[in-house]
């Protein structure tokens, strides 16, 4: 199961389940899971809604006149790594990234959540774009 997962607002977490092994696991109750017990599922995932107003890494390319979702998702991808390049990434989004490090680093599991009623692939959300970023900032520590 990947720690980060770039979801639409109808879609949900997939929660990988091991039978397998289970002495010393915790039974724990996780509502993702639908109110089931699950093994070793201690921490829910922190979401994170990345395209509302006041989310410091919004993509401000999604919109714009005669721009279909995948050229604006592509235009984002773009200038995030330019900007990285540059070391010109604003203050507010910088701190954005740091605690999603931190999160990842502590062992939990983050949820991307966009606009979008489901995610269907890369193509479709800029999360992934933030997703890579944030698994890239975490190795260089």
């Amino acid at each position: 199961m990947d720690p980060i997962q770039v979801l639409g607002q109808k879609d949900v977490r997939e929660v990988q389940v091991k039978d397998e092994n289970t002495a010393g696991q915790l039974l724990v109750k996780n509502p993702l899971a639908g109110e089931r017990y699950l093994r070793g599922m201690s921490k829910t995932a922190k979401k994170h809604f990345i395209n509302r107003k006041d989310c410091p890494v919004k993509n401000h390319f999604i919109g714009l006149p005669n721009w279909s979702r995948e050229d604006a998702v592509k235009a984002f991808d773009t200038y995030l790594w330019q900007q990285h390049q540059k070391d010109a990434i604003e203050k507010r989004a910088k701190d954005w990234f740091n605690a999603r490090v931190k999160e990842l680093m502590a062992g939990h599991n983050i949820d991307l959540v966009d606009d979008t009623d489901y995610v269907k692939g890369s193509d479709d959300s800029h999360g992934f774009t933030l997703k890579n970023y944030i698994e890239y900032l975490a190795k260089e520590i």
